[in-house]
């Protein structure tokens, strides 16, 4: 899945990135450079952001589409939420002034967690395995640190770099990575695994209609256009402050794994997740660095 959607990503942006570019403005720390839209992309600064940023990506990814395989989407799209409060941890720790409402809720957010991971199986979701589950938060936690990396790096190289060849380059790699990690794969995965897979889709056509629609999705809207929004978003805002948007996924995916997969919250699972809502709304709320600050480099990072 994930090598689908990344190779339709890439096809997204060759096919539709001048139509973005048209709509979406540049970048200001661009903008006064009278840069070029299109950019280069060859070159060097473009090919080292794009890749990093394509090799964070696919990491998060990854750990998160197997994290989900193992536990329920509620837990899940809570877990990925850590990035609300590890993008400011990590911006404090360089030195960047953090308000005591931070830390508040990044406290908050680890007993909520404790609690959460308990929930190990959610009522609708009976099949899954404890300890499967228990694994499932793990990696999908692991992947919230991926994409807070992500999200700091991308609000660096958004100075840098014009969105159009930054998150085309960052797509190349990301498709290139995740065609890879398919090739190596083992244990009824790989190229062989992936075939009988879509022979097995083809012969269901509810199925096929299903899975494709969700890949064309993920790789056109989630894994293309809303990557290179992004780039502008956090340069007018800046990288901690975007998380207060990015902290209403839980919110929708809760409400949409409720109507859609029949999952429900267990005793610990609704304490914990209650708990993780106040600590994001706490960093949410708090306030936020000028993203645009240059004194003493005491900027966003």
């Amino acid at each position: 899945l994930n090598a689908a959607t990344s190779s339709i990503a890439l096809f997204t942006l060759i096919a539709f990135g001048p139509l973005l570019n048209s709509l979406v403005p540049l970048p200001k720390a661009l903008d006064a450079k009278n840069v070029d839209v299109d950019g280069d992309n060859f070159n060097p600064m473009n090919i080292k952001a794009g890749t990093e940023l394509g090799l964070w990506k696919t990491l998060g990814t990854t750990a998160n589409l197997y994290g989900l395989s193992l536990t329920s989407a509620n837990h899940g799209a809570f877990l990925i939420q850590l990035t609300t409060l590890i993008v400011p941890a990590v911006q404090g720790m360089m030195g960047v002034p953090i308000p005591k409402r931070i830390w508040t809720a990044i406290g908050l957010a680890l007993m909520g967690i404790t609690l959460f991971t308990q929930d190990a199986v959610s009522a609708g979701s009976a099949d899954i395995m404890a300890s499967n589950a228990l694994l499932g938060d793990a990696l999908c936690a692991v992947a919230a640190g991926f994409y807070a990396t992500y999200d700091l790096r991308l609000f660096d190289y958004g100075k840098k770099v014009p969105p159009l060849p930054l998150i085309r380059t960052k797509i190349a790699v990301q498709a290139l990575l995740s065609v890879g990690i398919l090739t190596l794969a083992t244990d009824g995965g790989g190229l062989n695994g992936a075939m009988e897979y879509l022979e097995g889709l083809l012969s269901s056509p509810d199925d096929a209609m299903m899975i494709g629609g969700a890949a064309l999705w993920s790789g056109m809207a989630i894994n293309a256009v809303a990557p290179f929004m992004q780039v502008y978003g956090q340069q007018t805002i800046g990288a901690s402050r975007a998380q207060v948007v990015y902290a209403s996924q839980p919110l929708w995916a809760s409400l949409l794994s409720w109507i859609m997969l029949k999952e429900t919250l267990g005793t610990d699972g609704m304490m914990g997740g209650s708990l993780f809502l106040v600590a994001i709304a706490l960093a949410a709320t708090a306030e936020s660095p000028d993203p645009n600050c240059e004194v003493d480099n005491n900027c966003e990072v």
